[in-house]
């Protein structure tokens, strides 16, 4: 309940849901989020181990968030709500 109750952390869950994006496509698809708030929890959340980062080599070097299994179930929590 933590992770759902700090702002945008929710909905950077169910953005990821579809599958791997990278940052600026996660941007793109919350439009309000300014990119150091976006940056701040993409980096408490893969803390908590919810999302991994990877990064793709390049050039250009990409880097791609997407759920981990822990993280997929918080979209199940969400709903239940």
């Amino acid at each position: 309940m933590d992770v759902l109750a700090k702002p945008w952390s929710g909905l950077i869950i169910a953005t990821l849901e579809g599958g791997a994006l990278r940052f600026g496509e996660i941007g793109g698809r919350l439009d309000a989020i300014s990119d150091r708030m976006l940056s701040g929890r993409l980096k408490e959340l893969e803390a908590l181990g919810l999302v991994v980062r990877r990064v793709l080599p390049g050039p250009p070097v990409r880097v791609e968030y997407e759920l981990t299994d822990t993280g997929r179930g918080f979209g199940d929590v969400a709903q239940a709500i």
